[in-house]
């Protein structure tokens, strides 16, 4: 007898299985949670997540029951820090191009927990200049990068992450007050862009905005980053403007990319 296959069910259980990863990419969670959050029945994720247990993507806590993400979704960030994102293939044309009429670094950072991760990099050409380094981390509130994947993050995901996150400081210009932090990240969410003056580099500055998808989530924060001695005056005011008008192109890119399906 041949094999019959129910592909809408397929479709369905696949899609499910995203949102379950992607709920527990936010914190670990109990199957009860878990099963809310994702409008499931408490049989259905269980199976679910028997699965994912069994491909090495969700792991369980014995001692206190919750599920988090396994060793497979790191490898999958590990091939993401290595450059093989695949909506950062498609916008390598649009970051040469920034690096072109700048002159200046080009960084792309996505979130890793608390921390925020280089994925790519496009040096400048000038022989000062300054580099972040791929697959490096840092604390996700350094940095015009860090604040920009904070700002546009939803509501109630950065405020759980902002209430344990320790601010510690990597130079004196380091926000490390939660007050003086959420206001920064309520003035960029607002204005679309993100500074840095020395504030994970001394004399360095960045200039950041979002990559979002067709949802509008944000994926990644892009970045123009060079010497404060350079990056200065009109010079400045040129690279937000272009970095500005890059992520926007590439976010435009992604959501086409999306609807065509």
């Amino acid at each position: 007898m041949a094999e019959t296959r129910d592909d809408g069910a397929m479709v369905r259980s696949v899609g499910r299985a995203v949102e379950i990863l992607i709920a527990l990419g936010h914190s670990p969670l109990p199957l009860g949670d878990l099963a809310e959050i994702v409008n499931l029945t408490k049989p259905t994720t269980y199976r679910l997540l028997s699965t994912l247990r069994a491909k090495g993507m969700v792991v369980q806590d014995h001692a206190s029951g919750h599920y988090g993400l396994g060793p497979g979704c790191f490898h999958l960030m590990s091939s993401i820090t290595n450059g093989n994102a695949g909506f950062i293939f498609e916008a390598t044309d649009a970051l040469e191009q920034l690096r072109e009429v700048t002159s200046e670094t080009i960084d792309v950072h996505v979130r890793a927990g608390r921390s925020r991760i280089c994925v790519k990099e496009l040096p400048s050409p000038h022989p000062i200049r300054y580099i972040s380094g791929v697959g490096v981390s840092e604390g996700i509130h350094t940095g015009s990068a860090g604040k920009v994947l904070l700002a546009f993050m939803p509501e109630a995901e950065r405020e759980r992450l902002l209430k344990d996150l320790p601010l510690h400081a990597t130079t004196p210009n380091t926000i490390t007050d939660l007050d003086t932090l959420r206001a920064e990240l309520a003035r960029i969410a607002q204005d679309g862009i993100a500074y840095s003056y020395g504030e994970r580099v001394l004399g360095a500055v960045g200039v950041t905005a979002p990559i979002t998808n067709a949802a509008g989530t944000i994926l990644a924060a892009l970045s123009v980053l060079g010497p404060a001695d350079r990056l200065t005056g009109e010079r400045l005011a040129e690279a937000e403007r272009h970095v500005r008008a890059t992520a926007a192109l590439i976010s435009s890119t992604i959501k086409d990319r999306t609807s065509m399906g």
